[in-house]
């Protein structure tokens, strides 16, 4: 009998050139160093109560409905080979809307546009078995789009990326041994670390102990009966980014939380780590609260980020934040 390592499972995905046009995966897609994967189908039935009259309680056969499928992974943020190449998880952003800009040799950055809607990827979750001559068993899911968060537990943690993508569910099936795909070329930067870097909130500098950065997109399929999943691919249909940061508590005159919500005050938040920069260059506190920070007193900040319009030269109009490996020049 076959059985299925859970520590070998593998996650592989490939842009597509179109979108909801499956791709075919091969070695090379198996680039990313994934971590976490889980895999969920997401089989919307809706008949389960079929029934005709039979004089009796027995149900009848109920119909399938739409077939997704539901991805989960996270990634550490590590370097590309240069500050000028882009991650090798990046495709991975990119299949949440975020779209790459390569600032010649000195970094490459991503930002949320919305030419990045539809950005879909093909994706495959592998489970492998534990014989001496293993064989695989792959889910498929093509038209694949997701959601992010960026966070850092607290100071000295790796920067984590979290994804959470769906799709259109196409096939359960056996791969031999032979197909089975072979990890090629992923980054081998260190991840980088809450350390060493600048936590500044319109240009002041504040002991910052964690954030947690949410991209704030809802997905949601396009549905079409001409498919045989119910589902053409799914795509972005909004983006509410949203912040958390928990920071030591400064004196009222550095920083007064409570007048930054009452007065709607808008301010840039930057945040460096290793190579990378996360900007949101229109950030507002909407809410904050008081915590504990090791015996201390610190803040944890609700932030919502609003529309760039102008403000960072560096970032698209449209964009609410920016994360950039090395420096635009």
């Amino acid at each position: 009998m076959t059985s299925f390592n859970i520590a070998k499972r593998i996650l592989v995905a490939k842009r597509e050139s179109v979108k909801g046009t499956a791709e075919t995966l091969a070695d090379a897609d198996f680039d990313v160093r994934m971590r976490g994967i889980e895999f969920t189908p997401d089989l919307q039935g809706g008949d389960t109560e079929s029934k005709f009259a039979t004089g009796d309680y027995g149900g009848d056969t109920a119909i399938a409905g739409i077939k997704g499928a539901t991805f989960t992974s996270f990634t550490k943020l590590s370097q590309g080979a240069t500050l000028g190449t882009a991650p090798k998880w990046g495709k991975l952003l990119e299949s949440c809307g975020a779209v790459g800009t390569q600032y010649t040799t000195t970094g490459y950055g991503y930002e949320p546009l919305q030419a990045g809607d539809a950005q879909t990827s093909t994706f495959a979750n592998m489970e492998i078995s534990d014989d001496g001559t293993p064989v695989g068993l792959q889910d498929t899911a093509k038209g694949v789009m997701g959601n992010f968060t960026l966070s850092a537990e607290g100071v000295g943690s790796p920067l984590k990326i979290d994804y959470e993508w769906k799709g259109a569910f196409t096939t359960l099936a056996d791969v031999a041994n032979g197909d089975i795909l072979a990890l090629t070329s992923p980054d081998t930067s260190v991840g980088a670390s809450f350390l060493n870097g600048t936590s500044t909130i319109g240009g002041t500098a504040f002991c910052v102990q964690s954030f947690s950065f949410n991209a704030g997109n809802t997905i949601e399929y396009l549905q079409c009966p001409s498919e045989a999943s119910g589902i053409k691919y799914a795509t972005i249909v909004n983006r509410m980014p949203t912040m958390t940061i928990t920071m030591n508590a400064p004196t009222a005159s550095s920083y007064n939380p409570y007048d930054v919500v009452k007065n709607n005050t808008e301010a840039e938040v930057v945040l460096s780590f290793g190579s990378f920069t996360f900007t949101a260059p229109v950030a507002q506190v909407v809410n904050y609260s008081k915590t504990d920070i090791n015996g201390r007193l610190g803040y944890e900040l609700t932030l919502k980020l609003n529309r760039n319009s102008g403000t960072n030269a560096n970032i698209s109009d449209e964009s609410t934040w920016q994360l950039l490996q090395g420096a635009t020049a």
